[in-house]
């Protein structure tokens, strides 16, 4: 919905439905945010002088973010009725999951552009395997453009088929990518004016001008955007009370009681798979014979449904008050952050406890892969210096495995050929068997050759092995093998 700001003024003041609007950011109205689609070439980031210059009779209002809020509420609201997953991202852009739904996805996505028109947005909708393709297929269906555009003729949307976003964005302005200030002159200055010239690009020599945001753009351009649907959950507050029978005035009593609340909120957040990053103590109080209610914010470093955590922290607060007066009832709330928990940790705490987290990390891997797929990685117990030989995966059948052992053996040769009493194990993710690979074309993104042979009693090993860029930035181990004369991919750094 590229008019959302506007429109929300209009819902405002409707008399101004048949003029050329704009919308300034705050009440000083020193930038323009937002364009109507009457507002000729004003365009966003210009200053309100220069805009009336640009469009004669151009009436600038100021931006409400409090109305935007109300509004971007009630069209979440909406849109769930078209399906239950939808994720306000920005304002004027929504995604929500097309899938397996009643209506099916044409069906369904031209609910939602009649939902939105009911409330006073026009916008356009489109279907791509991923969220940067829908939102450039969107933004080219509300403009003129060269692009051809697959259009359902049942409910306007955009189509992008399955498995087709690095096609479909190819002809398009690199501007749609979400560009840092500057990179777009940079681009267009380098000759890059397409997405498809940006994804036909390696990330190294692009990395070396715009650093590691290349990366970044060289995914979306070429489709791969993986990043997940968040959809909108409305969360309740969590709330525990506590009340005295008897008016306390000491804090032993009134921690002991706000232990179990704590205890009760903590483990009900837990539960919900939610954590949080403020809790709220409400304390209903008598001081000098005057009732009153005392507030106390308690700010966590950071989200966590920790009940030890969190009763600390509010047992700091309360010691840090001079005076509570008697107290009558106590009050825990608090409102998950929307943030996923933190993952269990493994390697801190108690042995107890950390065998216990990895039980727990190894039940749930093994549930979700195929009974071997959950491996260690040891070192092989021979003097071979081939990297396949030097490691090998032991399915994991019990923490047990992971448990520390004696001290390390010595395992003889190190990766430069010397004694070690440590075994070699190189963060290296083999290919096993070594995959057959086309010989590189340019020698001068190679390090080596680094000469290995061994096993001329039995099965001779001739091979000069290389490290090499591939096109993405990651760095590969391969060799020519000198007894056929091909080359192969050994494994890929991590």
């Amino acid at each position: 919905m590229p008019h959302f700001l506007v429109e929300v003024g209009l819902r405002a003041n409707p008399s101004l439905a048949n003029r050329p609007i704009a919308v300034a950011e705050g009440a000083s109205r020193r930038e323009i945010v937002g364009v109507g689609p009457g507002a000729g070439s004003v365009e966003i980031g210009m200053t309100p002088k220069q805009a009336r210059a640009a469009c004669t009779g151009l009436v600038v209002v100021a931006r409400d973010e409090v109305a935007e809020r109300a509004a971007i509420m009630e069209l979440l609201d909406a849109l769930e009725t078209c399906g239950p997953d939808v994720e306000g991202r920005a304002p004027g852009l929504c995604y929500f999951d097309a899938t397996n739904l009643p209506a099916g996805e044409t069906g369904a996505l031209g609910a939602a552009i009649a939902v939105a028109k009911s409330l006073g947005f026009t916008g356009a909708a489109s279907i791509a395997d991923d969220k940067f393709t829908a939102r450039c297929a969107a933004a080219m269906g509300m403009h003129p453009s060269p692009v051809e555009l697959k259009l359902d003729r049942y409910s306007g949307a955009i189509v992008v088929p399955a498995g087709g976003s690095a096609a479909f964005l190819e002809p398009l302005p690199m501007t749609l990518l979400p560009l840092a200030p500057g990179d777009a002159d940079r681009f267009d200055l380098l000759g890059l004016r397409t997405i498809g010239q940006i994804a036909s690009m390696p990330v190294g020599p692009l990395a070396a001008r715009f650093g590691e945001r290349a990366r970044d753009y060289v995914k979306l351009a070429r489709g791969d955007d993986y990043e997940p649907l968040r959809p909108r959950h409305c969360q309740a507050v969590y709330e525990e009370r506590f009340a005295f029978d008897d008016c306390v005035d000491r804090l032993e009593p009134l921690l002991f009681a706000l232990r179990g609340c704590i205890a009760d909120l903590c483990a009900r957040l837990a539960g919900a798979a939610q954590v949080c990053d403020k809790v709220e103590l409400v304390i209903e109080t008598t001081i000098d014979r005057a009732h009153s209610v005392v507030t106390i914010p308690v700010m966590l470093a950071e989200p966590t449904a920790s009940a030890a955590t969190v009763f600390d922290l509010v047992r700091i607060a309360l010691e840090s008050r001079e005076r509570l007066g008697e107290v009558e009832a106590a009050i825990v709330r608090a409102a998950p952050c929307g943030l996923p928990p933190p993952q269990m940790t493994l390697f801190g705490g108690a042995s107890a406890s950390r065998r216990a987290a990895l039980a727990a990390t190894l039940a749930r891997l093994r549930a979700t892969l195929e009974p071997d797929g959950v491996v260690i990685v040891e070192p092989s117990p021979t003097r071979s210096r081939l990297p396949e030989r030097m490691q090998r995966s032991v399915p994991v059948a019990s923490p047990k495995q992971m448990e520390p052992s004696d001290p390390p053996i010595s395992t003889g040769v190190g990766p430069g050929g010397e004694q070690s009493d440590r075994a070699w194990a190189p963060a290296l993710r083999l290919v096993s068997p070594p995959k057959l690979i086309d010989a590189p074309n340019d020698a001068s993104t190679c390090a080596g050759p680094f000469r290995l042979s061994e096993s001329w009693w039995e099965r001779p090993v001739d091979r000069d092995y290389y490290q090499l860029m591939d096109r993405a930035g990651g760095l590969m181990l391969v060799f020519r093998d000198l007894c056929d004369g091909r080359w192969y991919l050994q494994g890929v750094f991590d």
